[in-house]
């Protein structure tokens, strides 16, 4: 490959960094400069068996429905690449060697049958919960890899590394803003976003400003945020509004005092808008005090002005028939803000959004 032509790859791993589809038009240019017919990028998540293939270049859907039900248990690749570093390659036809491929069951019993020999893997990077790696592959009847390629694919191995690393530190920038955003036309409540660990990823003024308040519970120590009160598994409220427990459900703490507080910890989905970087269910922390909230449906929850009416109602007591009737809708349309509701707000039945309700109101 000529200076011009690596000089097209460089610009095109770099594209990366800003836009995520250039992922899928990278693919082809490295796997072919590399002498390799195939390409994969698979994404590892915590809460999974095994590695879940996110965008290929030449793999059959086949042959990952296959992989994905039974083959992912007798993979080598897997465990090799487990604490290996970043930006270190795994050549299996060099750890492994051809008399341990010739005779282990993963190549002879699913790779061979779907055309591929060998396969190079890279870790572009890691975090507690999720890994991504670039898997380049090569086809039973290919040609070896020239020494060439080889040096190409060691020469752009820095760059792609580093490109998922600026990747993830843009997301999460993005994150911090649509946060921050948020958050910001929250100003009045206080409020913490925090992971299922309790590590709090953003909090605003007026929650700052409660946590500098002498005798306040809440105290926040190497970004997690702790409740000092006896007798409440602050924690596992957290995990449960996360769903680490089973389905995500809110939960509250009432605090002592005059004041009649009330600590409300709702469910995040990891499809939120503001959760772009983490794609994990978090949880939002708001401190509630004895005045009206209602305005906090729409806040909270995102409700439309049609199901913030339907759920002054439904927390008044009134029925899915009355209601219908008191709005001027068919009892259909009742019941499908109602599922909308109980989908925003984190709840599954009507008794459980009655009283997440009854506690903002």
């Amino acid at each position: 490959m000529n200076e011009a032509a690596y000089d097209e790859l460089i610009s095109l791993i770099y594209e990366c960094v800003v836009d995520r589809s250039a992922w899928s038009r990278l693919l082809q240019p490295v796997s072919e400069a590399c002498g390799r017919q195939r390409a994969i990028l698979m994404m590892w998540d915590a809460r999974q068996p095994h590695a879940q293939i996110a965008l290929f270049h030449q793999n059959e859907a086949s042959a990952a429905q296959a992989y994905g039900q039974h083959f992912y248990k007798l993979d080598p690749t897997g465990p090799a690449m487990e604490h290996r570093d970043l930006g270190v390659w795994y050549h299996d036809y060099v750890e492994l060697g051809p008399e341990r491929i010739s005779r282990h069951p993963y190549y002879q019993e699913f790779k061979r049958p779907h055309g591929m020999r060998g396969v190079s893997c890279l870790k572009l990077q890691h975090s507690e919960r999720h890994t991504a790696y670039l898997s380049l592959l090569t086809n039973h009847d290919a040609r070896d890899v020239r020494q060439d390629q080889q040096r190409m694919l060691n020469r752009i191995t820095p760059h792609l590394v580093r490109a998922s690393h600026m990747a993830n530190v843009v997301e999460g920038l993005k994150l911090q803003l649509q946060t921050r955003q948020l958050l910001q036309e929250q100003h009045a409540t206080p409020l913490w976003l925090v992971s299922g660990e309790g590590r709090v990823l953003f909090c605003n003024a007026a929650a700052e400003q409660r946590l500098g308040e002498p005798g306040f519970p809440l105290r926040q120590r190497h970004d997690r945020l702790f409740l000092n009160l006896p007798g409440i598994e602050w924690l596992a409220l957290i995990r449960q509004a996360c769903g680490r427990s089973g389905s995500a459900r809110p939960g509250w703490v009432q605090l002592p005092g005059a004041e009649s507080m009330q600590l409300l910890v709702t469910p995040v989905n990891a499809e939120a808008r503001f959760n772009l970087i983490h794609q994990q269910p978090l949880a939002l922390v708001t401190l509630l005090d004895a005045r009206p909230r209602v305005e906090l449906f729409t806040e909270l929850f995102e409700f439309t002005p049609a199901e913030c009416r339907l759920a002054e109602l439904i927390v008044r007591g009134l029925s899915p028939e009355e209601c219908a009737r008191r709005l001027g809708v068919s009892i259909n349309t009742v019941r499908s803000q109602l599922r909308a509701l109980f989908a925003k707000s984190g709840t599954q039945k009507q008794a459980e959004l009655v009283g997440l309700l009854a506690r903002l109101s």
